[in-house]
């Protein structure tokens, strides 16, 4: 009797509940939705009311910042002052107009008050941060200038004229820095400074790349000396000789 292979087919079944505890997928699924554009809702009005909060900051902030004697009295004209007074003042009553706009069009507002605030803030930042980099620059001079003017045994294997080439470009950064502190000294704090802290970095890393592409020029290896002939194989030539 020959016996027959059974064989087994396997096919996936969806279960549908009816009549039990519980809601459909479907239910489930907008619910869920519903959540989710709630969530949604709520952290647009959230960042909305920060965003009216920033501009609302900023008006008062920088109103008294702006102030005479006050952290940026001395960095904006009184015609200039004035002007950006009046702006806040204008943007003020327009917060209080527009309590229910949207957040971009209070981002849009912020931006506008930054336009004629920010020169003010960069102006005082460039003032605190100025001295610091002039130090920077003239520790740089210094530094490779007595590297490049006394070599010793650390840099004597450079040829002297690439050590005077050092020397000259610490040299017109020094007049360069000389002549700009010269021209900041006469500029009244409110105006555009000569003197950049971007500028001064910039340059210092110039002076250190040329200065530093020479002074890491290898040491020549030391000559070889001359083999010496072991006594053992002279005495050998010297028995071929007498033979």
């Amino acid at each position: 009797v020959k016996k027959m292979k059974k064989r087994t087919k396997k096919t996936d079944l969806k279960v549908v509940a009816s009549g039990t505890p519980g809601l459909s997928e479907a239910h489930l699924q907008k619910l869920t939705d519903a959540e989710s554009a709630i969530q949604a809702e709520m952290r647009e009005i959230i960042e909305t009311d920060e965003r009216r909060n920033d501009v609302e900051s900023y008006i008062f902030n920088m109103r008294d910042k702006v102030g005479e004697g006050n952290i940026y009295g001395e960095f904006v004209s009184s015609a200039d002052r004035e002007a950006f007074n009046a702006a806040l003042m204008k943007a003020e009553d327009w917060l209080y107009d527009n309590m229910d706009s949207t957040k971009a069009v209070y981002v849009e507002k912020l931006a506008e008050l930054k336009v004629l605030g920010d020169p003010i803030e960069w102006r005082s930042k460039e003032a605190s941060m100025r001295d610091e980099w002039v130090q920077a620059v003239k520790g740089t001079i210094t530094n490779y200038r007595a590297a490049a003017q006394n070599p010793g045994e650390q840099f004597g294997h450079i040829a002297p004229e690439k050590l005077a080439s050092i020397v000259a470009a610490c040299n017109d950064m020094e007049k360069w820095l000389t002549e700009k502190q010269q021209q900041q000294a006469t500029i009244a704090k409110h105006e555009k400074p000569v003197l950049m802290c971007a500028d001064m970095e910039t340059k210092n890393q110039e002076l250190a790349k040329m200065a530093d592409q020479i002074l890491k020029e290898p040491k020549p290896a030391p000559p070889k000396e001359p083999e010496k002939e072991s006594p053992k194989a002279s005495a050998g030539g010297d028995e071929a000789k007498k033979e």
